[in-house]
């Protein structure tokens, strides 16, 4: 038996370009690119260019794979507040729903769905706790837009029987160190090697039809539960942000 293929939009971003690399020999790659083209491409990759707003578009490269992992889009840098909100409501929001389509449609069984520790965002404002049964508290419109994702995703699970993973990722620099050591427990790195871990555990988690996981590594245990994660996936960080050696700036 070959390979699963997994369609990965995202697939430029730093988040995809640590999943092609890290998952390649586990699995074959249709990559959704839009406006950056990697020069590190597999020669077995199929590659579709287009945006995941375009819903035609999705259903059509949503065809012939296993699963459809869709990546989140960083849109922090140089961007208003008034810049992200315009690109959640005309990008994140229309994405998700035409991933779950194209789900739905060509029927994929499982969608990853790279949500958003800002989901909860103002329980760590206030030095709380956050736990994937928590009332969502989003931060702002960004985390407010991964939170309608979260929704249709249980929509999608529970009346076409999808099965959707929700993974809130905290902060991911694709480095194989946090760039600072953070205070025991207060850690908000994703390492690269956890961030492959938790998709993957995800991907083969057939007994889990709808979850939301938070995307850390190890030592953050005073910000965001993971026992869920643990339980469910099987998922044990194999990174720590709060070791001695992580002791530089930020």
């Amino acid at each position: 038996m070959g390979k699963k293929r997994i369609f990965l939009t995202g697939a430029a971003g730093s988040l995809g370009a640590s999943l092609r690399s890290r998952l390649r020999t586990r699995y074959d790659f249709r990559l959704l690119l839009h406006a950056t083209v990697p020069d590190d491409l597999h020669p077995e990759d199929q590659v579709v260019v287009g945006s995941v707003a375009d819903d035609a578009a999705m259903v059509e490269a949503g065809s012939d794979v296993d699963a459809i992992v869709h990546l989140a889009i960083r849109r922090w840098r140089g961007m208003t507040p008034e810049d992200v909100a315009k690109a959640t409501f005309e990008v994140d929001i229309p994405g998700v729903y035409n991933v779950l389509e194209a789900a739905r449609i060509n029927e994929v069984p499982v969608v990853v769905f790279a949500s958003t520790n800002h989901v909860t965002g103002l329980y760590e404002k206030e030095g709380l706790v956050s736990t994937p049964e928590s009332p969502v508290r989003p931060d702002g419109v960004y985390g407010a837009g991964k939170a309608f994702g979260e929704a249709l995703g249980r929509f999608y699970a529970e009346r076409h029987g999808i099965r959707v993973i929700c993974l809130r990722v905290a902060n991911f620099n694709g480095e194989d160190g946090p760039g600072r050591q953070y205070a025991p427990g207060y850690s908000r790195w994703l390492s690269p090697r956890d961030l492959a871990q938790l998709v993957w555990r995800s991907i083969e988690a057939d007994h889990v039809e709808f979850g939301i996981f938070y995307g850390v590594s190890g030592g953050s245990q005073k910000k965001w539960d993971l026992s869920n994660a643990r339980e469910m996936l099987g998922y044990v960080p194999k990174d720590d942000g709060t070791l001695p050696e992580y002791g530089g700036n930020e």
